[in-house]
């Protein structure tokens, strides 16, 4: 896994590293009522996270104090991007949520 450090236009440093998911559901949409029963083929349980269907094939985060972004897909030789490059991909990742907290 690679990883870079960056400061954008603003100053801000960024720290940017890609995320290839191992354990994603594969099945993204809910079998119709009228397929046959399927039988699991799976030898161990394991949580499967359900991603979007651009998320799956990896994504490259972005994480600054405070601010968290995702870009998909990963772009090829990103590793190799100047600075400027790097912010640019920055700018058009989608922001990431903070988590939500739960009630003490």
């Amino acid at each position: 896994m690679a990883h870079r450090t960056f400061q954008d236009a603003t100053g801000k440093t960024w720290q940017v590293w890609t995320v290839e998911p191992t354990f994603v559901e594969r099945r993204l949409t809910p079998p119709s009522p009228e397929d046959p029963p399927v039988i699991e083929r799976r030898r161990r349980p394991s949580a499967r996270m359900n991603l979007g269907p651009q998320w799956t094939k990896g994504w490259l985060a972005f994480e600054t104090a405070g601010e968290k972004r995702r870009l998909a897909p990963i772009p090829t030789g990103w590793a190799a991007y100047s600075d400027e490059q790097l912010a640019e991909l920055c700018a058009r990742a989608a922001r990431v949520a903070p988590p939500r907290r739960l009630v003490e």
